[in-house]
């Protein structure tokens, strides 16, 4: 297993060194705007980082690990950008890609802990979170209800272009935990992004924003492996999760 974990790390690591970065052009678009355009363009900006940051937060675990369960995954998501997202569409034009690294720990009374970190992009992104399982099904026509929250905390610089975030998504999740192998389930979120600019002529301007999503996928077990993707949907456009988790 530690094998395992070290090849997750490694892979992780690799592919931050070969993606170019999509937020070098942050304080340059945001210094050519006029003011009142300003605000509604990092609120654009701050809905689809906050779904970067966030993303794969609900992929692949809708119930309770069980006590002393122990999971650890890389996550990997591709959010789709809004056409009005300026700030990026020439530095990330189709969407904005992010891993992270995501485990979780199984606690008395039916909790997960959950603890996230990424370092890409020149962004590091810390979070946890708890999930609780409300209801334990007996069957494979029923699913498991738990309901999760999931805090990041975003700082980015680069090259200059700095600015920070956080996001707390609050969901409810349906997994049919007792199918075997593979197990479906849906969620809907609701979001809150704060994000603040620390550059560019309007340093210290702030967005917030917030919202509903939802949406569904399916988790493949082979043993102590777990694979799992989902798409979620928030303001209308998709953000697509991918899990590879190991644990017991």
């Amino acid at each position: 297993m530690n094998k395992i974990l070290t090849f997750f790390v490694m892979f992780f690591l690799l592919v931050s060194q070969c993606i170019a970065n999509p937020y070098t052009s942050f304080s340059s678009v945001l210094d050519t705007l006029p003011q009142e355009e300003v605000q509604k363009s990092l609120d654009v900006f701050t809905k689809d980082f906050g779904q970067t940051i966030s993303g794969g937060s609900c992929c692949g675990i809708g119930a309770a690990l069980g006590l002393l369960g122990v999971y650890g995954s890389l996550k990997v998501s591709y959010r789709t950008i809004s056409k009005d997202n300026i700030i990026v569409k020439d530095t990330a034009p189709k969407g904005l890609f992010f891993p992270m690294l995501h485990f979780c720990v199984g606690l008395p009374y039916d909790f997960n802990a959950i603890l996230r970190f990424s370092r890409f992009d020149d962004t590091t992104v810390i979070g946890a979170g708890l999930l609780y399982e409300l209801f334990k099904p007996k069957t494979i026509i029923v699913p498991a209800i738990s309901l999760q929250s999931v805090y990041n905390d975003a700082s980015t610089n680069a090259y200059g272009n700095e600015f920070k975030a956080w996001n707390l998504k609050n969901s409810i999740l349906l997994q049919f935990s007792k199918v075997p192998f593979i197990k479906p389930y849906i969620g809907l979120n609701y979001d809150i992004t704060h994000l603040k600019a620390y550059s560019s002529k309007y340093c210290g301007i702030f967005s917030d924003v917030y919202g509903f999503g939802y949406g569904a996928g399916l988790n493949a077990s082979l043993g102590i492996f777990s694979f799992a993707v989902d798409v979620f949907i928030y303001e209308d456009r998709p953000t697509y999760n991918l899990g590879m988790f190991v644990g017991f």
